[in-house]
């Protein structure tokens, strides 16, 4: 498990914003009620333009990108990429129901970023979004 770096302050989840984006409206309701539930503050997006959107409208900074790696509307490196630009050191946790050897032989590079692979129970999405945040 990662520690926190020395000389960092570690944030409350209260004091967190979190994107989630997922084209599946299952999934993205799971997970946002899980982060919410633990206290993050969560933005919710079906998909790379909806995702935009949402930014246009958030007051502070993002804290987290969860995003899934393939939906329609755009791929998740590229929003991850986008979202640096606009708002700057943002941690990037991606899901996806393929394996990181799956998506680099579709030609899609995490780089090394985390991937989270779904189907996954709640308490691992916290552990690795705690883990994500702490990095």
């Amino acid at each position: 498990m990662n520690q926190p770096q020395p000389g960092r302050r570690t944030r409350s989840p209260a004091e967190t914003t979190v994107l989630v984006v997922d084209d599946d409206a299952m999934m993205r309701t799971l997970v946002g009620r899980t982060l919410k539930t633990e206290g993050f503050q969560v933005w919710t997006a079906a998909n790379a333009p909806d995702a935009r959107q949402v930014l246009s409208r958030l007051n502070g900074p993002l804290d987290l990108l969860l995003t899934d790696v393939a939906m329609p509307g755009g791929m998740g490196p590229q929003l991850a990429g986008e979202v640096r630009r606009e708002h700057g050191r943002v941690r990037v946790l991606y899901m996806s129901s393929y394996s990181r050897k799956d998506l680099s032989g579709h030609g899609i590079d995490l780089g090394k970023e985390e991937l989270l692979a779904k189907p996954f129970m709640p308490a691992q999405l916290l552990e690795r979004v705690r883990q994500c945040l702490a990095a």
